[in-house]
């Protein structure tokens, strides 16, 4: 098995790839492959290469509708009725596979007392059986299917279609977990705690749009890219340590509002990717937690695509949909969020709008 240093939920990236040996690893990498461990009612489903050669996605989905609520558990696996479960999570990532070339995948079934529980474990061992099927009609091979009722050092983990089990290690010692410590990219507790990180506001943050509901156009090309060169001198301001006072973050926002300048800076970020100390996420930080709705919107949609770009698919999906949540006629948050639903890879979506 191998795993990619950088893959976050739904995303990729090329570098660097780290092999895994054993189920218990790869149960223990993914919640820092996704960000945070993900709970009970999840399927994780980890994609190998794909036909160009690219390390696949790490991807979680929902299953509440797969496990059948209350219904009795399906059975006789061998012989399963594809209509009768919620099909659609399954169907999607076999289309997926499908279209990438994945030949095979790894999924671990998140559902309470599956690794020691009689019931639990028959509903998630169904619930593998309908990825397996769906996969399997796409020409998409499960390797391994794993159950857990949680990810911690010591908790049980079973093979769901066979007879072995087994105890996790410790998810922070894994080698994913130390490409990503050497990164300084920091492993939430929950997918609510990325989710609320895209909505704090400061307390004195301007909530009042001063430039009503009409579109932005500044005055010729001229002005487009003085602005755009403002946007680099406040980046650059920011990376040696000094301050953006309110009114020249006003008129940043402001100007990000016209298309050719959003346009610009977001052609910049797919050429150049943020890194950890980059004063552009400072910026559009600070941004988002001060400046009102249409404003916030375009720095949560350059947020968002910033962590498209580097794999980073549940921060991403965090941040264009706060982006969407902040001004509705966003449409290249609404484009973006649609390319993470179709899972367009990273690296074709970077090319195209670095072009």
């Amino acid at each position: 098995m191998t795993g990619n240093g950088r893959i976050g939920g739904d995303g990729i990236d090329d570098t660097p790839t780290v092999v895994i040996t054993s189920p218990e690893e790869l149960i223990a990498s993914i919640p820092s492959m996704l960000g945070f461990p993900p709970g009970t009612g999840s399927v994780v489903i980890v994609c190998g290469r794909t036909a160009g050669g690219r390390a696949g996605p790490v991807v979680r989905m929902d299953v509440d509708g797969l496990l059948g609520g209350d219904q009795d558990v399906l059975s006789g696996r061998d012989e399963f009725p594809p209509m009768t479960v919620d099909d659609g999570p399954a169907r999607g990532l076999a289309r997926f596979c499908a279209r990438e070339g994945v030949t095979g995948v790894h999924l671990v079934v998140v559902h309470e007392n599956c690794a020691d529980g009689e019931t639990a474990g028959l509903r998630a061992e169904d619930v593998a059986a309908a990825f397996e099927y769906w996969l399997g009609l796409s020409g998409t091979r499960v390797v391994g299917a794993y159950g857990v009722g949680e990810f911690a050092h010591g908790s049980p983990w079973v093979d769901l279609f066979g007879m072995v089990r087994g105890t996790q290690v410790d998810p922070d010692s894994t080698e994913i977990a130390a490409v990503h410590a050497f990164d300084g990219r920091i492993r939430a507790g929950s997918r609510g705690e990325i989710e609320d990180l895209y909505l704090v506001r400061d307390d004195d943050a301007c909530d009042d749009d001063p430039h009503g509901s009409g579109p932005v156009r500044l005055g010729g090309s001229r002005e487009v890219d003085r602005a755009v060169e403002a946007h680099e001198d406040a980046v650059r301001s920011l990376e040696v340590g000094e301050e953006i006072d309110d009114d020249d973050l006003a008129g940043i926002g402001r100007a990000l509002l016209d298309i050719a300048v959003r346009d610009e800076v977001y052609r910049r970020l797919a050429q150049r990717g943020l890194c950890d100390q980059d004063g552009r996420r400072l910026l559009w930080w600070s941004l988002a937690r001060r400046r009102p709705g249409r404003e916030r919107s375009v720095a949560l949609l350059l947020l968002g695509a910033a962590a498209y770009f580097a794999g980073g698919g549940v921060h991403a999906r965090a941040a264009l949909e706060a982006a969407v949540s902040a001004d509705p006629a966003n449409s290249l948050a609404r484009l973006l969020l649609h390319g993470l639903e179709q899972g367009l890879a990273p690296e074709r979506l970077r090319r195209a709008a670095a072009a």
